[in-house]
């Protein structure tokens, strides 16, 4: 198995990027503490990375996201900074004007990227912005521990990151999709796959053995 080759400058940033192999990279969401939930600068981190791909010219065959801590993959956007920025006096309040719209500038992007194959694993908790960051990657691996869910509407937001898309396309079944972004109702490990959520099931014991098998199996 190749090492991993840890190419980021600091071990608490928030968003880390390894090399697994020369075609493979991995990057993971390090806020376990906040169940990885995404803030603006976790997606600046992940905006400015695929900067550099496009400006260096080398961009990976295949990038996978993960979430560490193992509680979550990403449990959505980072509601708490939000909502403290708003209330506390003093604080700086940039980020209420301007999280959203990096957020869903980095969903794009990722959407767009064409060159490098996503994989995505939702090894826990995987909501909301979790999945705007992951819905369009072509593999999207559920595993034993995976809890999925879409929940704005239990806050009084709508449906966001594409959800109204990508749930009325639930498999087989549109008012399951419908009933998802209605309720914030939760689907959990093989039903995923069952669903058409998830496209691949792995246990979480095998998440080890599956990185050292793409690690192996891509080429530059």
């Amino acid at each position: 198995m190749q090492p991993v080759r840890n190419f980021t400058t600091a071990s608490a940033q928030k968003v880390l990027f390894e090399e697994r192999s020369p075609a493979v990279v991995e990057w993971k969401l390090n806020a376990p503490k906040a169940l990885n939930s995404v803030d603006i600068e976790m997606c600046d981190l992940m905006i400015n990375e695929i900067k550099r791909w496009n400006t260096t010219g080398n961009k990976p065959r295949v990038m996978m996201m993960s979430g560490t801590g193992g509680k979550a993959f990403c449990a959505g956007g980072d509601i708490v900074s939000l909502y403290k920025a708003h209330t506390t006096p003093g604080a700086d309040k940039s980020c209420l004007a301007g999280f959203f719209a990096r957020e869903f500038l980095l969903d794009y992007t990722l959407a767009n990227l064409k060159q490098t194959r996503q994989i995505s694993v939702w090894n826990g908790i995987c909501m909301g912005g979790g999945v705007g960051l992951t819905w369009h990657s072509p593999i999207r691996i559920a595993t034993d521990n995976s809890m999925y869910a879409m929940p704005e509407t239990a806050i009084g937001f709508f449906c966001d990151v594409g959800g109204s898309y990508f749930l009325s396309r639930v498999k087989n079944d549109i008012s399951l999709g419908l009933y998802l972004g209605l309720t914030g109702a939760r689907v959990k490990s093989k039903d995923l796959v069952k669903w058409g959520i998830a496209t691949h099931y792995v246990p979480q014991d095998k998440i080890p053995e599956l990185y050292e098998k793409i690690s192996e199996g891509v080429t530059q």
